[in-house]
């Protein structure tokens, strides 16, 4: 596909008609911005790499095609505080970003509804991790309204994953797949231990 040490992409997501790879690749500021790589291109697709946008001061992942392959969502994490990021949206040819989420708490793992009309993403905001979605008008290519809740995890017995790095989700028609720890724990009280 590439040349041996030429590229450094982390591959996220393919186009639907499988010509294109999408991910982040390390851009000359060392900041990973969203990129697509020619399939037909290969053995030496490095040399056509396209860089769809980038920022300097942010890193940009999970970067997933809409359903009509006209815009990239990606979650943009701030180089110099991690622990918020933001969700958002560009135009597959490049352009302005559109804000999905505020960027004032962890926005991740961005996953288009299969019609294209909402973006769900898994996020801090209200303390504890949970999927949130946001409405989106794929024509205006704008969200629609505010991000609403779709999962209620709010203690330790009961939560999604709670490493981000591990955490994908998976949505279909009529199904959202998240990974769900549960946790338990016992006292246990020893009696005459200095017998």
């Amino acid at each position: 596909m590439t040349t041996p040490g030429r590229l450094s992409m982390v591959p996220t997501d393919w186009s639907r008609d499988g010509s294109l790879i999408l991910g982040a690749c390390w851009t000359a500021e060392q900041r990973s911005g969203v990129c697509v790589l020619p399939v037909a291109s290969a053995p030496h697709a490095e040399r056509h790499v396209r860089l769809v946008t980038s920022k300097p001061r942010w890193d940009l992942y999970e970067q997933r095609f809409s359903p009509d392959q006209r815009r990239i969502s990606f979650n943009a994490v701030d180089a110099t505080d991690a622990s918020v990021s933001a969700v958002h949206v560009v135009p597959a040819s490049g352009g302005p970003w559109t804000a999905i989420t505020d960027g004032r708490s962890f926005g991740d793992v961005p996953r288009w509804a299969p019609d294209g009309r909402a973006v769900y993403f898994v996020s801090n905001r209200g303390g504890f991790l949970n999927v949130w979605g946001r409405r989106f008008d794929p024509e205006a290519g704008t969200p629609v309204g505010p991000p609403f809740q779709v999962t209620s995890f709010d203690g330790a017995r009961e939560m999604l994953l709670p490493r981000m790095g591990n955490i994908k989700l998976v949505v279909s028609s009529n199904r959202l797949l998240v990974p769900v720890v549960e946790t338990a724990g016992r006292i246990w009280i020893l009696d005459n231990v200095d017998r």
